[in-house]
């Protein structure tokens, strides 16, 4: 009778099985794995699980607004320059452009392509206003995907009907370039958009484009499609809109997704759109004696270089400590001086290796809250230099640990991707609690009473708000500096043009307003960022960064005194 019981229950739910009923899949090593939502309460058999994977993966759904994802993707590896979308002025817009542009912007406004896709503008990625033709679409996405409907733009309309395994092996072959740009664009959906009432439980590690359509019947269906931290995507839908789908599947969600596989994104060369990078002086505070190589065979002097292997580290005041390298450290011995240690770490891997060291990964919400703030105090306090942040593993900055993160500690770190702390200058104490100074003991003290990371970080810095490092205020444009820059930069072509390297830009490099830190310039996304123009040194700065943009193709774009020397011979010249 029980097994019998048991028989029943894992196939009754296939026979009733629609395509309204809620799952989420994901595609792994060329299979896509489903869940149902919710989740059912019983045992079901490996036959029985591969049937109902089979079955939601071939079922038929709408695209929806995931349309807009593969023209995004289209327009970024092909280097487009499309103009900005400008909404039409309310006195002149029609019924049809209220409804189509009400995601966009305001009227008379302009919205670019990420916002676009965050938002949802579906006027902006108008095939007949990017003026795509057939021949270029078609060579693009045949050389990444053998998926007939998404090899011709007319079939992306939210009508058409897909199946969730082309879905998902169509998000899959997103180059890095195109996953890593809409992931970045994506952030603002969780934060902003639809996602806002989701991701204190989803996180931003994850990334997703929503969508809303409508079944047979008429009634509502939604969802969203995306990445999860390590490339994976997923797809999930459910009756209702994508609003109520998040909001009502969140907690479920969380719980049903896979965990990301760290070793995929655990290296600084693989961090998907974690591109920024740390580079770390340790032990600033106990310097080495020495460095040694422990090997089946012998314990050896280690050579300076790239340290990959087991360590013994030797101190001057007596104490040693093994560790492990997976070739993130580096080892230089000067002469006449002590053995040094340095590291560089894409951010997130950075800030896991401070919450191993400063706090404990295991409880949850308090890590959360901890890496939040590790990440903040990095921004606040760190120099940034030539693209990196540069901090001592010191107790007078965060002190971090030599062995790789633990996957508890990757988790919290990947969970608030981008995630930090304005509005105050954010400090952490082991055990004492101050004014924006957040106790480590006193947080999970919270978290085991049922806290989450938003309550314990309110609590401890009530006046901060908890923002994006890489969303829509990554670049506070400088309107004026942009304006002068443009001006002056047209001057200095006759002295510039005679000097080795130099390219004059395609576009003019954007003029941002740094809120902290050292001026730099971007050379990936074109951008300066700085404090001001007015003043005769802000001036020279803003020519010395614009002259890293014009000759980062030539050694003397790395060239500091070179660079410096230049700016002031043009800002002489035309001041």
């Amino acid at each position: 009778m029980t097994a019998c019981a048991v028989s029943m229950a894992a196939i009754a739910p296939l026979s009733a099985y629609s395509a309204d009923e809620g799952s989420v899949a994901w595609l792994r090593d060329g299979k896509v794995e489903t869940r149902p939502l919710p989740a059912k309460d019983f045992p079901e058999t490996k036959e029985a699980k591969d049937i109902r994977d089979s079955n939601v993966s071939d079922k038929k759904v709408p695209l929806g607004s995931l349309w807009k994802l593969f023209t995004y993707a289209y327009l970024t590896d092909s280097h487009a320059q499309e103009t900005a979308f400008t909404c039409s002025a309310k006195n002149t817009q029609t019924k049809a452009e209220q409804s189509e542009e009400r995601y966009c912007c305001e009227p008379g406004e302009k919205v670019e392509r990420d916002a676009a896709l965050a938002r949802s503008c579906a006027p902006y990625f108008s095939p007949a206003r990017l003026g795509l033709t057939e021949k270029p679409w078609v060579a693009y996405w045949q050389s990444r995907s053998k998926i007939k409907w998404l090899q011709h733009y007319q079939n992306l309309q939210p009508d058409t009907q897909v199946s969730v395994r082309e879905l998902l092996e169509a998000l899959a072959s997103f180059s890095p370039n195109a996953r890593a740009a809409a992931r970045t664009a994506l952030l603002e959906t969780s934060l902003e958009g639809y996602g806002r009432e989701a991701w204190a439980q989803l996180g931003t590690g994850i990334r997703y484009k929503t969508y809303s359509w409508h079944l047979a019947d008429k009634t509502a269906f939604g969802g969203a499609a995306g990445w999860l931290a390590d490339g994976t995507p997923f797809w999930f839908g459910t009756r209702g809109s994508s609003r109520s789908a998040l909001s009502n599947w969140a907690p479920i969600l969380a719980s049903t997704l896979p965990l990301p596989r760290w070793a995929n994104i655990g290296s600084i060369e693989n961090t998907g759109d974690d591109v920024s990078c740390v580079d770390v002086d340790f032990f600033a505070r106990y310097p080495l004696r020495e460095v040694s190589i422990l090997s089946a065979n012998a314990i050896a002097p280690a050579k300076a270089g790239t340290l990959s292997g087991k360590y013994r580290l030797q101190f001057g005041n007596g104490n040693a400590l093994d560790i492990v390298s997976n070739g993130n450290l580096n080892l230089s011995r000067p002469a006449g001086a002590v053995p040094q240690i340095s590291g560089r770490f894409s951010i997130n891997d950075y800030v896991a290796r401070v919450v191993d060291r400063e706090g404990d990964a295991t409880i949850v919400e308090a890590a959360r809250s901890l890496a939040i703030v590790v990440r903040s105090y990095l921004v606040q306090n760190a120099n940034f230099e030539r693209g990196c942040w540069h901090i001592a593993d010191a107790t007078s900055r965060q002190r971090v640990s030599p062995n790789p993160p633990t996957e508890a500690a990757l988790g919290v770190a990947w969970f608030s991707n981008d995630l930090i702390l304005q509005g105050v200058n954010v400090r952490y104490h082991n055990d004492i609690a101050a004014t924006n100074r957040m106790s480590l003991k006193d947080a999970i003290s919270k978290a085991s009473q049922g806290w989450n990371f938003e309550r314990i970080l309110a609590s401890s810095f009530p006046q901060a708000t908890i923002s994006s490092m890489n969303g829509k205020s990554d670049c506070a444009p400088l309107g004026s500096a942009q304006a002068w820059l443009s001006n002056a930069a047209g001057k200095w072509q006759a002295i510039l043009g005679r000097e080795p390297g130099f390219e004059n830009p395609e576009t003019m490099p954007a003029v941002c307003e740094l809120n902290h830190g050292n001026p730099y310039s971007d050379q990936k996304r074109m951008r300066i960022y700085v404090r001001g123009w007015r003043s005769l040194d802000e001036r020279i700065t803003l020519a010395h960064e614009y002259l890293h943009l014009a000759l980062r193709f030539h050694p003397n774009g790395a060239n500091e005194v070179y660079v410096e020397k230049l700016a002031r011979r043009l800002i002489e010249g035309t001041t």
